[in-house]
């Protein structure tokens, strides 16, 4: 006689921001659990991403492709179904600055509140020229180096505008970059004015992530600091 199965029901929904959609999903069961320390331990940034979407992919009623959500969908849903599953508390280090003391600070993830807006997915080139953009998936991010190396501030921006063009959108045709060669690509970025960069530009450094301002007393020297998390890796690092 088989043991009984427990606690598979969805209990709670959300709704991913980029696209207004609700769904169901129940909190980390100790399988998940278990993936997700065997990543952490490894220390290895693809195999934690891995581990990440594949727990948000089994605790979705729905069938989603979760190797498409951008990393700020990824970041609402995991910290969402992480709060329901192992508490909404969570420590994290912070270091005082002024006399750089460790301290371990609480917080509570349920205050994390998603900043910025989702944007109109079109920016205008010109008015016959439109460039289709999407927000990159954590799949981009851990196949394109250049993106997370840090130090790199300019090979990095031009990476994630590479990333987040999906296509050129002229009056008579659209043509997608993923027909096109990484050269081809770069020589159309080059080609763009100072200005029109900065429109593409835009779009890539204002994209939604998730935060959470806080405020705390340095154990050691009483100073008082007002701190900012910003993006998964921050909250659970």
């Amino acid at each position: 006689m088989a043991l009984p199965r427990l606690n598979e029901s969805p209990q709670y929904e959300l709704v991913i921001p980029s696209s207004g959609e609700t769904v169901n999903y129940r909190p980390f069961l100790v399988k998940e659990q278990k993936v997700l320390l065997i990543a952490y331990e490894s220390q290895d940034q693809k195999q934690i991403v891995n581990s990440i979407l594949q727990c948000i992919s089994a605790c979705l009623e729905q069938e989603i492709d979760v190797s498409k959500l951008s990393t700020f969908d990824a970041d609402y849903i995991f910290t969402t179904v992480r709060s329901k599953s192992v508490g909404e508390k969570v420590s994290v280090n912070a270091k005082c600055s002024s006399c750089e003391h460790a301290n371990e600070i609480e917080i509570n993830l349920e205050n994390i509140q998603l900043e910025g807006k989702v944007k109109p997915i079109s920016v205008e080139i010109t008015e016959d020229i439109h460039l289709k953009m999407k927000y990159p998936t954590y799949h981009d991010l851990i196949t394109k180096t250049n993106i997370a190396t840090k130090g790199a501030a300019v090979e990095s921006i031009f990476e994630m505008i590479t990333t987040c063009i999906d296509g050129v959108a002229t009056k008579d045709e659209f043509l997608s970059v993923q027909d096109e060669s990484r050269e081809e690509i770069e020589r159309f970025i080059n080609s763009l004015t100072t200005d029109q960069f900065e429109k593409v530009r835009q779009f890539v450094e204002t994209i939604p992530k998730i935060t959470l301002d806080y405020e705390y007393t340095c154990e050691a020297c009483k100073h008082v600091n007002k701190n900012k998390l910003e993006g998964l890796q921050d909250f659970f690092s």
